[in-house]
């Protein structure tokens, strides 16, 4: 053979000796360092882990509502007639017992003379005579009979100075005009709305509570009160519902904050803040937070001897960058890495966290953070602890008021002027025409297919809105038998007056009643207007 080839089979048997012996050595020191790893016990899980020390933080409660006026008062005519003036406008402030418009006296001040005049001829009558009984030339009775004439016509003179006094528009409570109904020249019937009035002093704050939130609401206790007009101011609690809503199960609250200048507007929305207490709290990032196994929401630490520990926790207070959690020990070391890779009772080697300096500050950040809710954050509400004081609750809280909400639209069962007087009223009860007051169910008329009513003695068709709460009955009125020559055919609007001073006007669809008026009973044809003079 050549001595090339025996030179390439000699450095192949020596590669091959080589690796052999690579694999014997090599095989020997890893099965010593398996057995080695084998032999030790397992180490522990590292986690990180961060001091926490709870704090007092401030429990809240929030909620949304309306403000409300303290008092609405739709000012009314006490009598009928033209009204001559109108002293105020919209927007102007009033106090109680200020002159708002007048009525014209008319045909009054001429009845105050004539009454007038016959007292005082009675009264000069009745000393003559009892200076006559005194002679014996008159009765005990003829007295008597005088006594009662002067008592009758005083009693007359009174009614008709109280009438006069009330062409007189008075405001009965301070506030603000808010509306204007009527305007000077036009003619009121008796009880009609003129304007309205409204008092924001205070403003009454009508909201509502839930369930597991009305036993920390109080009356007297202080709230923060944030307007949705930028308006911030300080109120009490003034009534606390003893029974909650059926349908919502909400507690219905009013809460009264002074508006002396009645610079905040009512009917607008707010939201309330109050402070029912404190609770010592941990400042801690929700990544921490951890189920167990029965699904229970906590956070985990590390106790003595390196053991993992749960702390069922609960939500105090959100802020924007972290939440407040109660339900851990004043002084805990809370894993923050690591938590999801240990049970409890697991003992772990614990990393201090290198962002304790850090999340200090965090911490106090975070009490000026934004609040979870809608539209208010921490800082707006917090400005409200530098105003005043409200006054203490006794007089606060003193006086009531009504639950309604002001609107803009005219009163319900008012009417604007018009020159016949009429005011709408509910079916079955008879309503006024011309200023003098009807009969009440004396005379009702019956109800037409287009929704008008027409009583007897008007020839004026009076529009009526359905109620939304009653339905009058449709009821045919078969006409009465009578002879030709005595049977006044189907009129409208025409006939004598009913007993009551005045024209009377039906209320829908109640049954007819006997007029007791001079007229002849008149014909109603079924579905038809109320006829004849009754």
């Amino acid at each position: 053979m050549r001595t090339s080839a025996w030179i390439a089979i000699g450095l192949l048997a020596a590669a091959s000796a080589w690796f052999a012996s690579s694999l014997v050595i090599g095989g020997s020191e890893e099965g010593k360092e398996n057995a080695a790893t084998a032999a030790r016990p397992p180490q522990p899980t590292l986690v990180e882990v961060q001091p926490s020390t709870a704090e007092p933080v401030p429990l809240h409660i929030y909620a949304q509502g309306v403000a409300q006026p303290y008092r609405t008062a739709d000012v009314v005519s006490s009598t009928g007639g033209t009204l001559d003036q109108v002293l105020v406008k919209e927007g102007d402030e009033v106090k109680a017992g200020a002159v708002l418009a007048r009525v014209r006296p008319e045909a009054r001040e001429s009845q105050l003379r004539s009454a007038q005049a016959r007292v005082n001829s009675l009264e000069a009558d009745l000393q003559g005579l009892r200076d006559l009984e005194g002679q014996g030339y008159a009765t005990e009775s003829g007295v008597r009979d005088l006594e009662s004439q002067l008592a009758e016509a005083r009693a007359s003179l009174q009614s008709i100075r109280e009438e006069i006094l009330d062409t007189t528009i008075e405001a009965p409570i301070p506030g603000i005009v808010n509306d204007v109904f009527a305007n000077a020249g036009e003619t009121l019937g008796a009880g009609t709305a003129v304007l309205r009035i409204v008092d924001n002093s205070p403003l009454r704050i009508t909201l509502h509570i839930s369930q597991r939130d009305i036993g920390r609401v109080d009356v007297g206790r202080v709230a923060a009160v944030s307007f949705a007009t930028g308006d911030l101011a300080k109120g009490r609690v003034c009534f606390v519902a003893p029974a909650a809503d059926p349908e919502t199960r909400t507690f219905r609250v009013e809460i009264r904050v002074p508006n002396e200048t009645r610079d905040i507007p009512s009917v607008v929305s707010v939201e309330v803040r109050f402070q029912t207490g404190e609770a010592e709290a941990h400042f801690v990032s929700p990544a921490i937070l951890a189920l167990n196994e029965e699904g229970t929401l906590g956070v985990k630490s590390v106790g003595e001897g390196g053991a993992v520990r749960f702390h069922k926790v609960e939500i105090t207070r959100a802020v924007n960058n972290g939440i407040w959690v109660s339900g851990l020990p004043e002084k805990a070391q809370l894993i923050i890495t690591g938590q999801g890779f240990v049970r409890e009772g697991e003992r772990v080697r614990v990393r201090k966290s290198e962002e304790g300096e850090q999340q200090n500050t965090a911490e106090a950040a975070a009490k000026e953070a934004r609040l979870p809710t809608a539209t208010i954050e921490a800082e707006h509400f917090d400005r409200a602890e530098n105003l005043t004081e409200p006054p203490p609750a006794e007089v606060l809280c003193q006086g009531s008021a009504s639950n309604r909400i002001s609107t803009n639209s005219m009163p319900t069962g008012s009417t604007g002027a018009t020159g016949a007087g009429v005011s709408t009223q509910s079916p079955g009860v008879g309503s006024s025409t011309g200023g003098t007051t009807g009969s009440q169910g004396s005379s009702p008329g019956m109800s037409n297919e287009s929704g008008t009513q027409q009583g007897a003695g008007s020839g004026q068709s009076v529009p009526v809105a359905p109620s939304p709460e009653i339905t009058p009955p449709r009821v045919s009125i078969p006409p009465l038998a009578q002879p030709p020559s005595q049977a006044p055919g189907p009129t409208q609007g025409q006939g004598g007056a009913t007993q009551g001073g005045g024209a009377s006007q039906g209320g829908g669809a109640a049954p007819p009643a006997a007029g007791s008026g001079g007229g002849a009973t008149g014909s109603t044809p079924p579905g038809g207007a109320g006829g004849g003079a009754q």
